[in-house]
């Protein structure tokens, strides 16, 4: 049976009554959404105004008590707002007012209520907490940092690494480095930095790490030397003999980076013969980063060397004070 027109017509009008109640429905969220965020947005500037005073007489030992004092009885409601000037803070000083604004992450309960924010839905909020954990050293966050590291959202993954980092709980060292080999998931500069938050400890993991996934091992030796020591000398020279060109001038980097002794100098320098362009310049490098004068003639006989070479060469005879020629 074919409808009359006048059913047609009621339909078509129905349609479009319904079409104009959801397109209605969804203009009132936006503006919703968009007067939420504005509200916000002056809410924190507000509350910005009224504490970032206080939280500045942190930075002058007199006045930090009674600045303590009164961001202590600050409404609960404004906490965060103080907890995000505290970060801030503890961005850019450093003495006292480091361990007064860390005190009071303590007293006001943020630490708390980061590590919360660490499972909220929303990734702004996880990367905010986990950043926050990490500026403030929390301890007790590095376990769940660590789920963390396998969060859905990048940013979040990146404000774990560097948590960690800041952290520095040797626990993450071993999450850190197994980020080191997915490039797809994780920066690896972002990891290099977090593993150099460590400091001289991380290094032997790195060289360990080196052996047991050679495709990264050139990056993990040159991590390795921007942290360690000396001690770690006698791996990097075992290093020198690898077959791969590109871990012999990671090697022959980190070398120069941790300080050439007697015998290091010694392989270093015989390194300015090697058949690899990149390992020659890294010996060149770290000859004259060790600010020997009876490696001059050896630089000079390089400055017809590749163009890499060459210039490292003149670079490390100009730290030496002999001009090439």
């Amino acid at each position: 049976m074919v409808p009359s027109l006048d059913l047609v017509h009621s339909r078509a009008e129905f349609g479009l009554f319904v079409s104009g109640l959801l397109a209605a429905a969804a203009l009132a969220a936006l503006v919703a959404v968009r007067w939420s965020r504005a509200w916000r947005a002056r809410r924190a500037a507000r509350l910005a105004a009224r504490y970032q005073p206080r939280v500045d007489e942190l930075l002058t030992p007199a006045s930090a008590g009674v600045a303590m004092a009164e961001l202590l009885r600050a409404p609960a409601s404004h906490r965060f707002a103080i907890g995000t000037l505290l970060v801030a803070l503890l961005r850019v000083t450093s003495g006292e007012a480091i361990e007064y604004a860390r005190a009071l992450t303590v007293s006001l309960g943020l630490r708390d209520a980061w590590r919360r924010e660490l499972s909220s839905r929303r990734a702004r909020r996880r990367a905010d907490a986990a950043h926050a954990l990490g500026i403030v050293h929390d301890p007790t966050a590095a376990d769940a940092l660590i789920e963390l590291l396998n969060d859905s959202s990048p940013s979040v993954r990146a404000a774990a690494v560097g948590a960690l980092g800041a952290i520095g709980d040797p626990k993450a060292l071993p999450a850190l480095l197994s980020a080191l080999d997915d490039p797809a998931r994780f920066s690896r500069d972002v990891v290099a930095e977090a593993l150099g938050g460590f400091g001289e400890a991380a290094a032997p993991a790195l060289l360990t790490h080196a052996r047991l996934r050679p495709p990264h091992a050139a990056l993990a030796i040159e991590i390795a030397g921007g942290i360690g020591g000396r001690s770690i000398s006698g791996d990097l020279l075992s290093w020198m003999a690898d077959a791969r060109p590109e871990v012999r001038a990671a090697a022959i980097g980190a070398l120069g980076a941790v300080g050439l002794d007697e015998r290091t100098y010694y392989h270093v320098l015989k390194a300015l013969d090697d058949d690899s362009v990149p390992a020659r310049a890294a010996a060149a490098r770290a000859v004259g980063r060790a600010g020997r004068e009876d490696a001059i003639p050896y630089l000079q006989a390089r400055l017809t060397d590749e163009p890499a070479v060459a210039a490292e060469c003149a670079a490390a005879l100009r730290r030496l004070g002999r001009a090439p020629s």
